[in-house]
């Protein structure tokens, strides 16, 4: 190993990071090192995202305290305030991870986080319907590069064989804070009138302040937080410093990681290359068509159950955590599954199945207690498809800049299901919601169907870049590069499935 300073950056040199050293590595050190990216990246970005749930989840529980008549709210305008979120969403997502690159993630996610928690905790002043809009589309824009911003984050120290894995625990957080999220709710929803404010006011306000503190503190340690890169960590030793660049690069990581600052022709032309690629488009439709029952029912979950049976706002909190809590153990199982055998389209199309069973089950029993039932499978399945399918895609796109903002493309096209998904429930189609869940089941068909379309497409890729390889020819598959392929375009990138 060459000898370097404990505490300096390491060169963006490819001779400090032969691709063929890590097989000399003793896997005990990297076993080791993961055990430590687990314990200081993963824990604190999980507690900034619980925040983020919370907020965004708010509105759904502050309607259960009379939001709707304090604001005085005709019908149709709750939803189009739900809607006007993934507005803001869609629009900030791809320009978010391209700051988050130019400025690093130490910086970008906590400022982030300040902006939106300031935003959440304006929502206990809201008077009108236009307040209520502008704010929920600003907190849509706050909010919408976060997540991106982390799975691309998360993909500068993970192995392709451990993304997913980490992508869920990562996502469960979201998952698990709509468990308890009612609970909580209900608890503070009965403060209304202390103080003279309601008690959603007081759901703002305590959910909302804590956020920001979460981020100050987050800015304020960034020595032990969040670094830029895995070769200019300050919290690992130069020797893992190595290891951790050397085991990306030996599989199929072509290109060294840049500096978080440098964007320059060749990253303007990555962007460009995410965008015109033919791979993140029918990712972004997979996500976009198995995302609309995600949206719809992680906004409209509560009043389903209550639809069921469960009529006391008590009853519906309650009854909407074993969905969550039962669909975050089925999310990290399938997504540590899918990581082992490193297979992504078949543990997707798993968790689309329990949707589709879960959906359909619901439109043909009738007993309260069948129907709970079949709540719970298709909420089990329904956040299995985000982690898998996001961990598929970071690791089929390279180099970085191309992949940071695929990655934001494909949660774009994920949240822009929002846009459809929060108007799938309508209090017409209540208490069964019966065109609720026909929507949502034609929609996971879709994603179906999509996804073994993109499984046959990539197979056909690689099987074209092996009869190049085969027959000696090389044709230039990135015009205007010279012959010269980079990233996933490289002849020698095979593309996983």
């Amino acid at each position: 190993m060459p000898d370097i300073d404990a505490h300096a950056p390491l060169i963006n040199d490819p001779t400090l990071y032969p691709t063929d050293s890590l097989s000399a590595t003793d896997s005990a050190m990297e076993s080791a090192l993961v055990r430590k990216l687990d314990t200081k990246l993963l824990p604190y970005l999980c507690l900034m995202y619980l925040f983020a749930a919370l907020d965004r989840s708010s509105l759904g529980n502050a309607v259960l305290d009379n939001f709707e008549e304090d604001l005085h709210l005709k019908p149709g305008q709750f939803n189009k305030c739900v809607m006007i979120f993934y507005a803001g969403f869609l629009l900030f997502q791809v320009p978010s991870n391209i700051m988050l690159k130019k400025y690093s993630a130490k910086r970008w996610l906590p400022l982030l986080m300040i902006c939106w928690g300031a935003i959440a905790t304006a929502h206990s002043q809201v008077r009108g319907y236009t307040e209520l809009m502008v704010l929920r589309f600003f907190l849509g824009i706050w909010e919408s590069g976060f997540f991106p911003g982390v799975v691309y984050f998360l993909t500068l120290f993970y192995r392709k064989s451990e993304i997913a894995t980490r992508i869920a625990l990562f996502y469960s957080t979201s998952v698990l804070s709509h468990s308890f999220a009612g609970i909580l709710a209900y608890y503070i929803l009965r403060l209304r009138g202390s103080g003279g404010m309601a008690g959603w006011q007081w759901l703002f306000v305590i959910e909302g302040i804590p956020t920001m503190v979460i981020a100050v503190f987050a800015f304020s340690n960034d020595s032990w937080y969040l670094p830029e890169a895995p070769e200019t960590c300050s919290w690992l030793t130069a020797e893992e410093r190595i290891l951790a660049v050397t085991r990306l690069h030996s599989e199929n990581n072509v290109v060294l990681h840049e500096s978080p600052h440098d964007i320059d022709a060749s990253n303007r032309a990555e962007i460009i290359a995410a965008m015109t690629d033919w791979k993140v488009w029918v990712w972004m439709l997979m996500f976009f068509c198995g995302s609309v029952p995600n949206t719809s029912v992680s906004n409209f979950l509560p009043i389903i159950i209550k639809g069921l049976g469960f009529d006391s706002k008590l009853s519906a909190n309650l009854m909407s955590a074993p969905p969550y809590m039962f669909a975050a153990i089925v999310m990290v199982y399938m997504a540590r599954s899918s990581d082992k055998h490193y297979e992504r389209s078949y543990h997707a199309m798993a968790g689309a199945a329990l949707v589709f069973l879960g959906y359909l089950l619901l439109l043909i029993l009738t007993g309260r207690s069948g129907l709970y039932v079949a709540v719970c499978i298709a909420v089990s399945g329904i956040f299995v498809i985000n982690p898998v399918v996001n961990a598929w895609l970071t690791s089929n796109i390279a180099p970085s800049m191309k992949k940071s903002v695929a990655t934001a493309m494909a949660v774009s096209a994920n949240n822009s299901a929002g846009l459809l998904g929060s108007h799938i429930y309508q209090q017409d189609d209540a208490p069964r919601y019966m065109r609720g869940h026909a929507i949502n089941l034609a929609f996971i068909s879709l994603f179906m169907l999509l996804n073994l379309l993109q499984r046959y497409l990539l197979q056909r890729q690689n099987r074209i870049k092996a009869k190049i390889l085969v027959s000696g020819e090389l044709q230039e598959l990135l015009p205007g590069s010279n012959n010269k392929l980079i990233g996933d375009r490289q002849l020698h990138f095979e593309y996983g499935l």
